[in-house]
């Protein structure tokens, strides 16, 4: 009797045993399949790491190129449940200079992403962190070279009468103070000192002149992207600053004396903004 119930707790025994192992192996082989092996899966080589250039739909005319090493695995694959072939209207595009030639694009407005072709793909999360950590250093280096658009209505409110703000010529990089004196259609201001006088007039040659520039106009922490001309004209109330009279700002939705938008300034902010090329570059 001793020796039968020994046999079968032995026997019990090993059965545990062998149905534990035959469980580690089957989670082994499982996990095995699912990283090397999943149809329609693909991975990025650490080669197209190298050289990543980044583009968006926000600023069109302006990219940045990275180098992003990563140890972990970056992979996608087909959506799911794929939804219709659209391509996304508000994106980053990603470029992956390798022999695999990959271009993935990710649209914040529906927190998804698409391959070359627009069709939805669902990346691992090690890849979806990698994409979201290339736009947050994308949009850090436009926005320190390019204004955001906001119009007339709301810069006058962080603009009002006898505040300062920051003038950068985006051509030269040439910057001045400025002071708002008057205005309710655009902002008529003046050089604060006449060391800006100075550099306001080197801006445009050492001449005078009607010309339009893009400008970003830096005012309570904010960029804004402005255009402006070089022409003194009319009255002026700050005596020491060699400027014989003022200058206009314009910004989004503002208008000249008669009434109308300015085509001319208006294409100056829009290059500002990095919505148009800048001329001659």
């Amino acid at each position: 009797m001793k020796i039968s119930v020994f046999i079968y707790k032995k026997k019990t025994g090993l059965l545990r045993v062998s149905g534990l192992f035959s469980l580690g192996l089957l989670l082994f082989v499982l996990v095995f399949w699912h990283q090397f092996y999943f149809p329609g899966r693909i991975y990025l080589q650490a080669k197209a790491l190298e050289d990543i250039e980044v583009t968006s739909s926000e600023y069109p005319y302006f990219s940045h190129t990275v180098s992003y090493p990563s140890g972990k695995k970056l992979f996608y694959q087909p959506a799911s449940t794929p939804g219709a072939l659209v391509p996304p209207n508000d994106y980053y595009a990603f470029t992956f200079s390798s022999d695999q030639k990959l271009l993935l694009y990710y649209s914040p407005t529906y927190n998804k992403v698409y391959d070359s072709n627009y069709k939805e793909v669902e990346p691992g999360y090690a890849l979806k962190e990698m994409l979201l950590d290339l736009i947050a250093s994308y949009k850090q280096q436009a926005q320190e070279i390019y204004g955001e658009l906001l119009v007339w209505e709301e810069v006058k409110l962080l603009f009002p009468k006898y505040a300062t703000a920051k003038i950068t010529d985006i051509y030269t990089g040439l910057s001045f103070f400025v002071q708002r004196r008057e205005g309710s259609a655009h902002a008529d201001v003046q050089p604060l000192t006449a060391e800006d006088t100075v550099i306001m007039k080197k801006i445009y040659g050492g001449q005078w002149s009607w010309e339009r520039r893009s400008i970003i106009v830096e005012i309570g922490g904010r960029r804004i992207a402005a255009s402006m001309h070089g022409m003194p004209h009319g009255g002026g109330k700050i005596v020491d600053n060699n400027f014989p009279g003022h200058f206009c700002l314009h910004f989004l939705g503002s208008y000249i004396h008669g009434g109308e938008m300015d085509r001319r300034h208006h294409q100056e902010i829009f290059r500002a903004a990095g919505r148009l090329p800048w001329e001659g570059y």
